[in-house]
């Protein structure tokens, strides 16, 4: 790596406790009962980009470098690893510094506060991006295996049932997964581990949790994964979208039904 990454603290690590407890009083057809309930935690992340603010994310406080990796790269201010100089995260993990090889405009930042559930940047107004033409194909029984395994990975979502998760696999197992509040903040630390660890994601599937977004579609276009699973209905624009994207789309639910909405032809029986 030629980046040099480093925090207030001096400690590389920036995933935080992303779970808290807060007492609540439930009401049940036994009565009234106080208790204390864990609930995801949902903390402000500032990007500095060559001094100057780039946005504030809403995000859970996990997995912080590969955030701002996957954020850069969807947001057009990085092209690889080597256009990164330097890192510095705060020992909160609610600010990062990055020096970046080429000029930062910071009109090109649409807007600076980026909700969890993502917003219009700048990868969402992309008017053209190249069909995925990849000829990765998987089985209808290796989609089980993934979404089966993917769908019971996360201690989080298990105590909070307040989670997103995304993940890049191989048909034959998952390689990477990370967790957020946010859907679009999960696919893009799943993506920024993927730059950092120099993982060819064009030969790879990803896996969302969430519903499919236009935005979300995009980010996988742009990094060439040719196949997106998801547990989710997508809506006709997603459907549409991925058509014309060359993207296979495929629900798995949760009782393993399996649903192909475009190019099938990467699914084998």
């Amino acid at each position: 790596m030629l980046y040099l990454v480093k925090s207030r603290a001096g400690k590389l690590s920036t995933n935080k406790e992303q779970t808290t407890s807060v007492p609540i009083t439930s009401f049940t057809p036994q009565g009234r009962k106080s208790i204390q309930e864990v609930i995801c935690r949902e903390l402000p992340l500032v990007i500095k980009v060559n001094s100057q603010e780039a946005a504030t994310i809403l995000c859970s406080p996990s997995d912080i470098e590969d955030l701002v990796f996957g954020f850069l790269y969807s947001e057009g201010f990085i092209e690889s690893v080597e256009d990164i100089i330097d890192i510095d995260i705060d020992s909160a993990a609610t600010a990062v510094s990055v020096k970046i090889a080429k000029p930062f405009e910071p009109k090109a930042c649409l807007k600076p506060l980026i909700a969890s559930g993502g917003s219009k940047g700048r990868s969402s107004q992309k008017k053209e991006t190249e069909v995925v033409s990849g000829k990765l194909s998987v089985s209808t029984g290796q989609i089980n295996i993934l979404m089966s395994t993917f769908l019971s990975a996360s201690t989080v979502y298990s105590a909070t049932r307040g989670i997103h998760s995304a993940a890049i696999a191989s048909p034959e197992k998952i390689l990477i997964r990370r967790d957020d509040i946010g859907r679009h903040n999960a696919l893009d630390k799943v993506f920024g581990s993927c730059l950092r660890n120099q993982i060819q994601t064009q030969n790879h599937l990803v896996i969302i949790s969430g519903r499919i977004s236009s935005e979300m579609l995009l980010k996988v276009a742009a990094h060439r994964s040719p196949i997106l699973l998801t547990k989710a209905v997508p809506t006709d624009l997603g459907i549409t979208l991925a058509h014309d994207l060359g993207i296979t789309l495929v629900r798995c639910s949760h009782n393993l039904n399996i649903t192909a909405y475009c190019h099938d032809w990467r699914i084998t029986d």
